[in-house]
This record gives C-alpha cells, structure tokens and sequence, in this order.
C-alpha cells in the first residue's frame, strides 16, 4: 500500500482533477446502465395491462432506454479518456525519470543487473504501470460503483429474491478469489522470463560477429528458444486459469437467472413482484455477472501492474553513490591532484569477499606520472577504475591533496561528479558511439560547442592524422556501433583523443596502447608525458616500454605492490619487472621491431 501510495503522492496526484471527473461520469454511466431495467420494468407493466395507453406507455419507456443507451456512450467514452490520457503521461515522466536515474548509478548497480533486465522494465513493466494506471484504475471504480449500484437496487427491488441470488454470487467471488492467488504467482515469473529473454535477444544481437565465426547460431537460438517456450508456457498457464475461472463466473450467472426466473416466478404468482419487476431483476442480474467477470480482467491488471510498479521503483530506489560531505573540491596544485592511499582493501560487488586489492599504501604527488606493472589480474585495472570512482573505495583508504598539499579529503565526501570532470580516464575497453569520429573526440561538449583547434591537437597526439586520411569522410566518417568501422589500435587512438580534448587534473590511462606498433606507441608516450606537465598522471600497462619513462613505477602481483622504483633501479633487482623486461626484449628482437632501451 505504501507503495501505491509514494507512486500516488508522485505521478498521480497531478491529475486529480481528471480522475475526480472520471469518477463522476463513471458514476453517470453506472446509474443509467442501472436505470435501464427500471425502465423496462415500466415497459413491461405497460404492457401488461393490454391497453393501447399501455402501449403508448411502453413506447415511451422505449424512448427512454434508447436515449440512456446513447447516453451511456457519451458519458462512458469521457470517463475512460479522462482515466486513460493521464496514464500515457505518467508512463512517459516515470520512463523519463527511470532513465535520469540509470545515467547516475554506480557501476555496482550495473555489474548486478543484466542490460535486457533494464530494457524490459523500462518497456514491458512501464507499459503494465500504465494499464495499472489507466485500465485498472477505470475498472475499479467501474466495478465498485456497478456492484453497489446493481446490489441496491436488487434489494429495494426484492430482498427475497437478492438474497436467493447470495450464494451463488459469494461462490464465484471464491472461485475469483482461487484464480487470483494462481495468477499472482504465474504473473511474478512471466516478469522474470521476459526479462531474460529480452537480456538474451540484446547479448546475441551484440554479439553477432562470434556467433557467426563459431557457428554458433543455432545454439543461440535454441537457448532463445528455451526461454520462449518458458514464457508461453507461462502464458498458457495464465489463459487456463482465466478460461476455467471466468467461465464458471459466467455460468454461476446463468444459474442466478434460473433462480430468479424460478423464485420470481413463484412471487409473481403470488402477488409480491410484477412481472415487470421480474424482467428488471434479470436484467440486474446481468449486469451484477458482467461487474463480477469485470473483476477477473481487473484482478490480472493490478497483479501484474502493482509488480511492474514494483520492478521500477527497484531501479529508481537502487542505492547511488555515498552522499558527499563537501560540496566542492579543493583546489588542485598546478601541478594536479596528490592520492594518498592508506590500507586500500577491494572487492566487486559480485565477487563476494574475495579480494581484488589488499592493503594496498601508496601516495602519489601531484604531477607526478606513475606507471602501474603487472601481468593480467593483479589489480592494475581495479586501482584505476576505484580511483576514477567508477567503484567507490572504502571510506577511509584514499585521499585527495590539495593546494597546500597538507589537508586530506577523503575521496568518498567529495561530490563524485565533480571529481569526474575533473578526472581523463581512459579504460581498456574503448568504447566509441555510432555518431562521427569528431562527436566521439569531443564527446565532453555539444556539437556546436567543439574548439576546432584543441580537436586537431587531440587527435595529433592520439597518433590518428594519419589515419584520418584513410577515412572515407575523416573527422565526420560515422564509426559505427562501438567503434565497429575502426581498427583495435584506431579505437583505442580515438578513446586517448578524447581524454586529451578534456581539461584534466588527473589523467588514468589503463593499458591504451596494447593495439599499437611500437613506433606509434613512442609518439603516444611522447605526447602522454609533454601533456602529463599540467596534471598527476597514473599509467598501466603489462609493457615495460610503456611505462619506463615515469618517475615511479609500482609492480603489482595478486592485488598487492610487490615492487617500486624507477626503471633502472627495477632492473637491477631481480623481480617481476627485470624478468617480464627481458622477456619482452628477447621477444622485439625476435619478431624485428625496433624497441629502444630506455
């Protein structure tokens, strides 16, 4: 109920003013449709009397039920408009708001929620929020009124015969009540199939290229398949408990016409009903059946739309980043930012307690340029996205340094945006937009906003003039759905590009040139360094060549670091450095390239 009550007080409760007027025309469509059998009870005592007034009488009553049929139109169409059209409008605020909040929840969210799961609550569940909305909320009301209308009618009609109709009305409300506890579980895991198959139907389409290459496509749609067949089994569950609950409403209905011909019948016969009366009470009947078949639609509409309410609210209640104790940052050193890392102890979300980095003590001053060694899985990846707050670190185990290089902030009270404007990151992964090279560089700014000077000097450093000129239409060619159009190297040259286009006091680079050639990989060290003057620069790579020019290098192993020093005083020691740097040599020379000792 709570719940309801929040979305109400949030969505709802704007259009007041509709579902106020909706209710009284409703009400309007409700009294007339109740009206009419009093009509043709009039219409039939009319003509009881075999008279040509009673004729004439009756012709009238005619008129009457023509016009409260016309009438019902009219008034029942404003009312479903005004309870539909707010529905429309809350189901585009609520997608709206649904989305403001994916665009600010942390990664952790993301690593426990599959992508197809955010689709299919954002299309599936927001469309079931809507007939909730509009269709159940319209039924209820239209159930409510029409029971209670119908029922006082019944009794000032006849309580005899109302009462003779109780018992078998109070068995279909039971048989109602069966069905609904049935569906209320088929409802829940029709939601989570249809989940996972809108998660299946978007990895396959992403990764269409490996199920070509292996053949693997008819593994893909069989699995595809098997969650289909799941949620038509689901379907069909759900259509059998409708097919054997409404029915026997349906007939429990017949049965409440047997007994009011038959019980009528015998009152009529003795003088405590008219026949008129009698046809009423029929047609009263009709309408209380038709109210309780109403009730099985609107029980399936609020079951599945309440859970689809709920299923969003998940998403829009998911835990965001810790709330910021400051309001601003403090003031970088001209130089950049200084970390101070104190006990560092990570672990992902997913991962349980096993540890990614353990212990980990470092401090980096500002403008200094770190290089971070180790091989795959040391940590080297997970110390850069914790420090770009991709993953917030513990409180109490990072720090940042200002101005006076004295005062530590812990990184956790700072405002995590405004930490990331002030941060380049570049992951391993570079991911491009299917927009132009030239909106991917400046990804940081609108379209007309772009300095066309500080692009070209981006993507000189980036190492790709050259390439521009092998490029259909150059800074304007369309890249493709991640990058797709471009080469492993070129993708990773344009995600650099970027970091470089943006103003930077920190600058994370986590294995950028793992794609390049090692001439190109020197043009890129060499423009990482001339750039790395202005800001605190941490670079990760498992080549020694990448990282040999900075101040300090740290070698990571299993989380922790295992070794630090310059490039020189690492090769003297024998380590996992001087090793992978021998290895790495052994291998230029082999393979020809020409890769100059530092």
């Amino acid at each position: 109920m709570r719940l309801l009550l929040r979305f109400w007080r949030k969505y709802a409760s704007a259009f007041r003013l509709h579902y106020l007027f909706g209710i009284g025309f409703l009400v309007a469509t409700n009294a007339l449709a109740v009206a009419i059998p009093g009509f043709v009870q009039s219409a039939v005592d009319a003509l009881t009397t075999g008279t040509q007034r009673g004729v004439d009488a009756a012709s009238s009553w005619a008129l009457c039920i023509i016009a409260a049929g016309l009438g019902i139109v009219i008034v029942r169409t404003l009312s479903r408009t005004l309870f539909f059209n707010p529905g429309r409008t809350i189901e585009f605020t609520m997608k709206n708001d649904l989305f403001d909040r994916l665009l600010i929840l942390p990664r952790a969210f993301y690593d426990t929620m599959r992508p197809g799961e955010i689709i299919s609550r954002g299309t599936n569940d927001s469309n079931w929020m809507r007939v909730l909305v509009g269709f159940g909320t319209l039924q209820l009301f239209n159930v409510v009124f029409t029971l209670i209308i119908t029922l006082a009618q019944m009794l000032h009609a006849d309580l005899v015969l109302t009462l003779a109709c109780v018992g078998p009305l109070l068995l279909a409300a039971l048989v109602l009540r069966k069905a609904v506890a049935a569906m209320f579980k088929s409802v829940q895991a029709l939601n989570v199939e249809v989940a996972n198959l809108s998660n299946q139907i978007l990895e396959s389409y992403n990764a269409i290229s490996v199920l070509q290459s292996f053949g693997a496509l008819s593994g893909a749609r069989a699995h595809v398949g098997e969650t289909n067949h799941r949620i038509q089994s689901l379907g069909q569950e759900l259509n059998r408990i409708r097919s054997w609950s409404l029915p026997i409403v349906s007939v429990i209905g017949n049965l409440c016409v047997v007994i009011v011909l038959y019980v009528g019948g015998q009152r009529v016969q003795s003088g405590h009903l008219t026949i008129g009366q009698l046809a009423a009470f029929t047609v009263y009947v009709n309408l209380l059946v038709g109210a309780m078949t109403g009730l099985g639609w609107l029980v399936n509409a609020v079951q599945r739309g309440y859970l689809s309410l709920g299923r969003l609210y998940d998403v829009i209640d998911a835990p965001l980043a810790a709330p910021a104790t400051h309001t601003t940052l403090p003031a970088p050193d001209p130089r950049g930012y200084g970390l101070q890392i104190r006990g560092l102890d990570f672990a992902y979300p997913t991962a349980g307690d096993k540890l990614t980095l353990r212990g980990l003590n470092l401090d980096l001053r500002p403008g200094e340029t770190l290089g971070v060694f180790g091989q795959t899985g040391s940590g080297k990846s997970t110390l850069l996205q914790v420090l770009a707050r991709v993953y917030d670190p513990p409180k109490g185990t990072v720090f940042l340094h200002g101005l006076d290089g004295l005062n530590g902030f812990d990184l956790r009270d700072l405002p995590v945006e405004a930490w990331r404007r002030e941060v380049a990151y570049v992951p391993q992964e570079a991911f491009l937009f299917s927009t132009t090279l030239r909106e991917n560089v400046a990804l940081s700014v609108r379209k007309g906003e772009i300095d066309e000077e500080r692009l070209r000097c981006a993507v000189d450093d980036a190492a790709l003039t050259v390439d521009l000129t092998a490029l259909p239409d150059g800074l304007e060619t369309v890249v493709g759905e991640r990058g797709i159009t471009l080469s492993g190297g070129q993708r990773q040259r344009a995600a650099l590009a970027r970091a470089f286009y943006q103003d930077f006091r920190l600058l994370l680079l986590d294995d950028v040139m793992s794609a390049v050639d090692h001439a190109t990989e020197k043009q890129l060290i060499d423009a990482v360094y001339r750039r790395s003057t202005a800001a605190t620069t941490v670079i990760v790579s498992h080549r020694c060549s990448v990282v040999a020019r900075a101040q300090r290098i740290v070698v990571f192993e299993g989380g922790s670091i295992v070794d630090e020093g310059r490039h020189e005083e690492l090769l003297t020691r024998e380590g996992p450095y001087a090793r992978a740097y021998r290895l790495q040599m052994a291998a230029a020379d082999l393979e020809g390239d020409a890769v100059e000792p530092v």
